[in-house]
C-alpha cells in the first residue's frame, strides 16, 4: 500500500527553468502545458487566446460593417485575455514554488527560487497593463466605428458634390436639368445606391450602421425664375443626418 509521501518520491522531477520560461514567453498559447503533458489545460489557454486575439478582432469589423449589435465582443475579448493572464501567472507562481506537476504522468518540476516569483509578478503586471491601459480591446469598436463613419460620410458627400457640380455645369450650358447620362454623372456604389430620377438624385443606404438600411436622401433640382435651385430631403430617421451629415454649399445657378 502506497502513501502520499511514497507517491511524491515516485514522481519524476524535472528542472523547472525551461518550463517556467515557456510559461512566461508563450504561456498564453499553452505551450508549457503541452510540454508538461497537461493537454486539456493547454487547449483551454490556446483556444481562449485564438478567440480573443484573432477571431473576435476579425469578426468586429464585419459586425460593425453590417450595423449589427456588438454584444460587447470587444469587452469579452479583453476579459478572456485577462483570465488567461491570471491563469498563466498562477502556473508561473506554482512553478516558482516547485509545486507544478502533472498528476497523470508523474512529472514534477523543481523550484527556481525567488527570481521566478519576481518575474511571474512582472509578467502579470505587464499583461494587465496591456489589456487595461493599452485599450486595444476596449477601444476596438469605437475605433472601427469612427473609421467606418468617416468613410461613409466621405462617400456620401463626394457622390452628392459630384452630382451637383455636373448638374450645375449642364444647366449653365443647356439651361435645363439633365439625367445621369446627359450630365456625365457616374454613380458611386460604395455604401449607397445612387439612383437616377432623371430630374434629380435618389440615394439609398446599403448598410445598417448608424442609420437604418435603405434610408433615402433625395437631391432635386428645379428651375425657378431662370435659376437652378436645389431641394434636399434627408431620411426621416434623425440618426441619419446626425451620423452622416451632408456638407453641401447649395448655390442658385
Amino acid at each position: 500500500m502506497t502513501t502520499p509521501k511514497s507517491d511524491e518520491k515516485n514522481k519524476e522531477t524535472f528542472n523547472g527553468t525551461l518550463i517556467f520560461w515557456l510559461c512566461e514567453i508563450m504561456g498564453e498559447l499553452g505551450i508549457h502545458c503541452f510540454v508538461s503533458g497537461r493537454t486539456l489545460r493547454g487547449l483551454l489557454y490556446l483556444s481562449m487566446t485564438i478567440i480573443s486575439c484573432f477571431i473576435i478582432p476579425l469578426a468586429v469589423p464585419f459586425v460593425m460593417f453590417l450595423g449589427k449589435p456588438m454584444y460587447g465582443l470587444d469587452l469579452i475579448a479583453g476579459i478572456m485575455i485577462f483570465i488567461v493572464a491570471v491563469l498563466v501567472f498562477i502556473d508561473a507562481w506554482t512553478i516558482g514554488n516547485g509545486r507544478y506537476e502533472n498528476k497523470i504522468n508523474g512529472k514534477k518540476y523543481s523550484r527556481g527560487g525567488l527570481w521566478m516569483k519576481v518575474v511571474a509578478i512582472l509578467g502579470l503586471v505587464l499583461n494587465w497593463t496591456y489589456v487595461v491601459f493599452g485599450g486595444y480591446f476596449f477601444n476596438m469598436s469605437e475605433t472601427i466605428s469612427n473609421d467606418l463613419k468617416t468613410r461613409v460620410v466621405t462617400v456620401l458627400n463626394a457622390g452628392v458634390d459630384d452630382y451637383l457640380e455636373k448638374q450645375g455645369l449642364f444647366f449653365d450650358k443647356e439651361h435645363q436639368i439633365g439625367s445621369f447620362e446627359q450630365i456625365g454623372y457616374v454613380s458611386h456604389f460604395k455604401y449607397f445606391d445612387f439612383i437616377d430620377l432623371n430630374a434629380g438624385l435618389k440615394i439609398s443606404y446599403k448598410l445598417n450602421f448608424g442609420c437604418p438600411h435603405q434610408s433615402i436622401w433625395t437631391i432635386t433640382p428645379s428651375i425657378v425664375d431662370g435659376k437652378l435651385k436645389w431641394n434636399v430631403t434627408e431620411p426621416e430617421d434623425t440618426r441619419c443626418s446626425e451620423f452622416f451629415p451632408l456638407k453641401l454649399n447649395l448655390k442658385e445657378k
